[in-house]
């Protein structure tokens, strides 16, 4: 692993950690709490992927994921994430 994936992989577990305190506190919204468990799959997901050499690639077509959105959301899973990613935060001609 390089240095920026070391970091991300820091990162998340540390973030992953943090969750499973929220979730262990059990004084979660029970609104929240699916969010959580959705968001603790998908970084169990990407350490594993990190750990096996994975990480950074399309589930379905096997491209590289774009980089920049990679160290942003490093739980992306598929270039369709990556595009509607983009254009959610396409800016609009319209006000």
């Amino acid at each position: 692993m390089d240095a920026k994936a070391e970091g991300l992989y820091t990162e998340l577990r540390n973030t992953r950690q943090e969750i499973l305190e929220k979730l262990m506190e059990g004084n979660s919204s029970p609104l929240i709490k699916p969010i959580l468990l959705e968001e603790l799959h998908d970084i169990e997901q990407t350490l594993t992927k990190m750990e096996s050499g994975n990480f950074g690639k399309c589930e379905i077509s096997g491209e590289l994921l774009p980089e920049d959105l990679l160290q942003i959301i490093p739980t992306l899973k598929t270039m369709e994430d990556c595009s509607r990613l983009g254009n959610f935060y396409r800016k609009s001609i319209f006000h």
